[in-house]
């Protein structure tokens, strides 16, 4: 049976077992969990950040992109919009597949933008170990 709504409950853990038609949303950890709105019980995480699910909060929920189950026998794709379920057609193996792999790209550049540095900054860097230990060039990861 088909969901047609959800309920926001805004808690600080997620219950082990979530109720049918009930979006579990937890600020302190980043995360809503529901479970699949088809009715096959399956638990859906949607991890809430900028590289993942994006939760809006004006009186009614609206969770951006869309939910696809894509690895569930389910297939359910949908949107959550103002608290409601708006369906869309089932999603296919080559579009799961599309999701992941941009998903893991998006993860990748978010990481290595955070690592990542700047030619002069980690000539500077240099420099500073250099002066620091004496004049004697030390050699990092070796």
């Amino acid at each position: 049976m088909r969901f047609r709504a959800l309920t926001p409950i805004f808690t600080e853990y997620i219950p082990a077992e979530p109720e049918q038609e009930a979006l579990y949303i937890s600020m302190h950890f980043a995360t809503a969990v529901h479970l699949c709105a088809c009715g096959c019980g399956t638990k859906v995480v949607t991890p809430l950040g900028p590289q993942d699910w994006v939760l809006t909060f004006d009186g009614t929920v609206t969770l951006r992109p869309s939910v696809g189950n894509g690895q569930q026998p389910c297939r359910s794709h949908y949107c959550v919009r103002n608290d409601r379920i708006d369906w869309l057609p089932p999603i296919s193996i080559a579009a799961t597949r599309a999701a992941g792999a941009r998903d893991r790209a998006v993860h990748v550049r978010a990481h290595t933008r955070l690592t990542w540095k700047p030619r002069w900054r980690r000539t500077w860097d240099r420099v500073r170990r250099t002066i620091s230990s004496g004049g004697r060039v030390q050699r990092r990861g070796v």
